[in-house]
C-alpha cells in the first residue's frame, strides 16, 4: 500500500534531505481500536520534506500485513513520526 507524507519539525519547518523515523499502525474499527499491524520505516525526505512509503514491505513490529482481513474493517492508519530519529 502506498503512502506519502510531508515531514515537519516541532517549529513547523520542513525536514528536508534527512532520515525520519516513522511507525505505521493499522487499527480496526476506531482510533483507539484493536491494533492489527505495526511496522517501522526510516525513509529519507526529499527537498520538499516528502516521503513515500510502501506499507507492508519493511520491518514488522507486530502482526502480518498479508494476514489483514480487509473485509472485516473498517481500518484506520495511524502514523507516528519522529523527524529527529531514524527509527520511530
Amino acid at each position: 500500500m502506498s503512502y506519502q507524507a510531508v515531514i515537519r519539525n516541532s517549529s513547523d519547518a520542513l525536514v528536508t534531505n534527512q532520515s525520519a523515523g516513522i511507525r505505521i499502525i493499522i487499527l480496526q474499527f476506531r482510533t483507539q481500536g484493536t491494533v492489527i499491524y505495526v511496522e517501522r520505516q526510516s525513509p529519507i525526505t526529499n527537498i520538499n520534506g516528502l516521503v513515500s512509503l510502501d506499507i507492508g514491505t519493511v520491518t514488522v513490529v507486530a502482526g502480518t500485513f498479508a494476514g489483514i482481513d480487509w473485509a472485516a474493517g473498517p481500518y484506520l492508519i495511524k502514523t507516528e513520526t519522529d523527524p529527529t530519529r531514524s527509527k520511530a
